[in-house]
């Protein structure tokens, strides 16, 4: 049986036994192969993608709920703390959307696709990390009355979102 890889750099469609890309000549690496026979590569990614957008989607219930368990909402922490999980929001859900566009305009699999869906992945676990740190501090401030550590998480959020939003 005859297996086949694509070139990472065209995309073009190699024999096995290739050791250069015929149609741009780039060197053929063994990374071609680990990736490309996966017949559910894409679906894989989406499933993930999805699990991290219901994943993300409870904790932000939860973010919600102790906030407004423990602030009124005519007060400034309250509107800080709304604002950074909107920010939120709207940096984890366009990484969604870029992730999953990947998988659904990307044709054939290969190194490059993998590893930017890969670095997708790891944006949206740590921004998870970080809510659930959030969540973590909301709970502790309810329990012993502390808003410093609280707004320094959000401050950590922030900084977070600055930082893929520079990405």
């Amino acid at each position: 049986m005859i297996g086949f890889n694509y070139c990472i750099n065209c995309g073009f469609k190699l024999n096995v036994d290739d050791n250069f890309c015929p149609n741009c000549g780039v060197k053929v690496g063994e990374d071609n192969s680990e990736v490309i026979m996966d017949d559910d590569f894409f679906l894989k990614y989406k499933i993930k993608i999805e699990n991290l957008k219901e994943e993300y989607d409870l904790k932000v219930s939860k973010a919600i709920e102790l906030i407004k368990k423990e602030f009124d909402p005519s007060e400034i922490s309250y509107n800080d703390f709304i604002s950074t999980l909107n920010n939120s929001n709207n940096i984890f859900y366009n990484n969604v959307e870029v992730a999953l566009d990947i998988t659904e305009l990307s044709s054939n699999p290969s190194v490059k696709i993998k590893n930017e869906l890969d670095n997708k992945i790891n944006t949206l676990n740590e921004i998870i990390d970080k809510l659930e740190d959030f969540i973590d501090e909301l709970i502790i401030h309810i329990a012993e009355g502390s808003e410093k550590e609280v707004k320094n998480l959000t401050k950590e959020l922030d900084d977070l979102i600055d930082s893929v939003k520079d990405y």
